[in-house]
């Protein structure tokens, strides 16, 4: 059966006075034994592929052919029993396989089950495809949500690419679709070439609890889509909840994917606390700082044998020093299939001792370093692209000497397409000229990718 684990790192001990509480959470999830395959949480699994055909796409042709190829190739990573549906997205969402069938005398999107026959006709359909016409995602989206509630309880999983960006609505509309499928699936973004918009992508991802990537080149398409699905199909738990439960005063100040990239949930909480004459747990729109809390996050689908953790910061009322006084700052539990799967307590003490208070666990001063590198990378292009050039070498040398003091080697390589470096560890920078849109959208696209940080096992 698969195993769950829940660690807190942390510098237990604060100075008198202090209400802020940080910690990193590592979760993890692990298979014992013969059935660790088996899905929780869910008996099936659903793919949609959403695919730009927008004239963009066309020009020149070889990104289409490459997209109709890799497309290919990731059908065939779909297990047998899996159910999938392609869309070609330009103003509309037109689904290419299956074909809608009739009922009630109108078109109705299906789902396909994966067979070898299946998948040969899925791959004939995305033969015929050709590009035309403009780009309004949130009717992708929108078909993809009609899609997955005909599988409510499925691990429900989309991947988007497109090559531009979404001009042919209003953002109100993309944001209200989005909001609509929170929940139902999650969704991976990619974005080819070079004229689609970062920030709207990962609007979306985020959101929906996905990635995105650039996809530079023809030719690295065919094993990102492959990987995207690998991946996907992967995940085995439905549906994992991260529960934050504070006592009275306390609240979640924030609560971040540090590992493996940088993903704010802080706004995507359900709060429940006590009501009613039996003091049953109810949700609330409204916090009453008078009852205890629970805040309980969703981080998607997971796989078998996956880690990821998350900074925690909490609010909590200051206590009097000495260690009768030690409060559980917080109780954080997983929660699988509406079951609660493990539990470990946030603590906090007050001490006069500055050698003790002045510790800084080493987990959360490495991943509070991993996400300022991620905010200098981001401020030091946006100030690039503004003209504001001081700050921008300050910002990308601060992000140079994070990256450094990391490890982070592979945000370093990103780095120097974009800055010469005198002195990694001093941060030390020179700004490129004549840097390309694509190595700048590279790095700015996998700015809050981290690394993880390396300790004994027994931590």
């Amino acid at each position: 059966m698969t195993t769950f684990s829940a660690t807190v790192h942390q510098n237990v001990y604060l100075p008198r006075g202090t209400s802020a509480v940080h910690a990193i959470v590592a979760v993890g999830t692990g298979a014992n034994g013969a059935d660790g395959r088996r899905l929780i949480g869910a008996e099936e699994a659903v793919e949609v592929i959403l695919l730009d055909c927008s004239g963009s796409m066309g020009t020149p042709w070889t990104k289409l052919e490459a997209a109709r190829t890799a497309t290919g190739k990731a059908i065939d990573q779909l297990p047998d029993g899996t159910w999938f549906a392609i869309v070609a997205g330009t103003a509309f969402a037109r689904p290419i396989y299956p074909e809608p069938r009739f009922e009630g005398g109108e078109l109705v999107p299906s789902l396909a089950l994966a067979s070898e026959a299946t998948r040969a006709g899925a791959k004939l359909a995305i033969a015929r495809l050709g590009a035309g016409g403009g780009t309004a995602i949130s009717n992708w989206l929108a078909m993809a949500r009609q899609l997955f509630e005909s599988r409510p309880a499925a691990i429900n999983h989309a991947f988007l690419l497109t090559d531009g960006r979404d001009e042919g609505e209003e953002r109100a509309r993309l944001t209200a679709e989005v909001d609509r499928c929170l929940g139902l699936f999650q969704c991976d973004c990619r974005g080819f070439g070079t004229d689609w918009d970062r920030r709207e992508l990962q609007a979306v991802s985020d959101a929906l609890l996905g990635t995105t990537d650039i996809i530079s080149e023809p030719s690295q398409m065919d094993s990102e889509f492959e990987a995207i699905m690998q991946r996907s199909v992967e995940r085995r738990i439905g549906a994992l909840y991260v529960q934050v439960l504070t006592p009275l005063g306390g609240t979640v100040r924030f609560f971040k994917q540090v590992s493996p990239e940088v993903l704010d949930l802080s706004e995507r909480v359900a709060w429940q606390q006590p009501a009613g004459p039996e003091h049953q747990w109810q949700q609330v729109g409204a916090i009453d700082p008078g009852l205890p809390l629970a805040s309980t996050y969703s981080t998607g689908a997971w796989a078998n044998e996956e880690e990821r953790e998350y900074h925690l910061c909490l609010s909590v009322v200051p206590q009097q020093v000495g260690a009768e006084n030690e409060l559980r700052a917080a109780r954080v539990a997983l929660i699988v299939d509406g079951r609660y799967v493990c539990q470990t307590p946030v603590r906090a003490c007050w001490t006069d001792d500055t050698e003790r208070t002045t510790r800084i666990d080493r987990a959360v001063a490495h991943y509070t370093g991993q996400e300022e590198l991620a905010r200098s990378i981001e401020e030091g292009l946006e100030a690039r692209r503004s003209g504001d050039y001081a700050t921008a070498t300050q910002r990308l040398g601060r992000a140079v000497q994070l990256a450094a003091a990391s490890g982070n080697e592979q945000t370093t390589r990103l780095l120097l397409r974009v800055v010469d470096i005198d002195d990694p560890r001093e941060g030390t920078v020179r700004l490129k000229a004549g840097v390309s849109k694509e190595d700048e959208m590279t790095l700015d696209t996998r700015s809050r990718r981290t690394v993880r940080l390396n300790r004994p096992r027994e931590l």
